[in-house]
């Protein structure tokens, strides 16, 4: 055995050993422990008012947030990419702030902002409208943390893509919209697909700046990340806290297994 191939093969065994003990045991932990009682149990604990309704919150924050990503990114990629924008660096650098900022800081940020004495405070008196401790606060806080991720996965393909096409179909006589919808659209899909896989990936996981925005009131402003964490330390429920990190990593799973099944179609492409 040649040494290059003998150390190719110490550092696969070290990458192998170190993603082992950080994520592979402590999953397999939490799986062994969640269905140790056996399924009916961890269906039991699942199926409680409190669960259903943690689970039907992070739906409903993933629903309304993935589409105004999509939206917003979409737009703020083709500004990057296509046009001349006076401060292009710095649209830049606020996209990816999210990457840099820790979302203990976005929630207190927006508690700054919206709570009750924050500059926009008076909108609850005025219009009834509660954002901080309520669903509008956790939308606000979900969509900072994954505002990058459509950008980032769609601003790179139109770069690559140019703009030849874009430009050929304009010269032909097609409208904006019609070069955007038959152009632009089919050629970023895998890009803005992965970006959407990221996005949900990201919103049902994100515990730091929601807890910071929400009341945390069972059935009213808890997701299921918020649920983990009132099972674990305030109702000493260490097995509900198992069975729904179990559900949550379950919907991680399947998100993450479709964007590796995405990103091998994307590939050849």
């Amino acid at each position: 055995m040649t040494t290059t191939r003998r150390s190719v093969l110490t550092l696969r065994t070290l990458a192998l050993a170190y993603v082992l003990g950080l994520v592979a045991v402590p999953i397999l932990v939490i799986l062994f422990r969640t269905f140790e009682p056996g399924l009916a149990v961890f269906i039991e604990s699942i199926r409680t008012p409190a669960a259903i309704a943690a689970l039907n919150l992070s739906v409903l924050i993933v629903a309304i947030v993935v589409p105004l990503n999509v939206v917003f990114g979409v737009i703020t990629a083709i500004a990057l990419a296509r046009w001349r924008l006076p401060g292009k660096g710095l649209i830049q650098a606020v996209v990816d702030l999210p990457f840099a900022v820790s979302p203990i800081v976005v929630g207190v940020s927006l508690i700054m902002l919206w709570g009750a004495s924050g500059w926009f405070g008076g909108l609850q008196s005025s219009t009834g409208i509660r954002v901080i401790f309520g669903l509008p606060g956790m939308v606000i806080a979900t969509i900072f943390v994954t505002l990058p991720f459509v950008v980032r996965e769609v601003e790179p393909v139109l770069h690559e893509i140019g703009t030849e096409q874009e430009q050929a179909a304009a010269t032909l006589g097609a409208s904006g919209w019609q070069t955007f919808w038959r152009i632009t659209v089919p050629a970023i899909r895998w890009g803005l697909t992965y970006g959407v896989v990221l996005t949900v990936a990201r919103a049902l996981g994100e515990f730091g700046a929601v807890i910071m925005v929400s009341s945390g009131f069972p059935g009213v402003s808890q997701t299921l990340t918020l649920l983990v964490h009132s099972r674990y330390i305030d109702d000493h429920n260490t097995y509900g806290a198992y069975a729904a990190a179990t559900l949550l990593m379950g919907l991680a799973l399947g998100t993450l297994l479709l964007m590796t099944l995405l990103d091998r179609k994307r590939s050849p492409r």
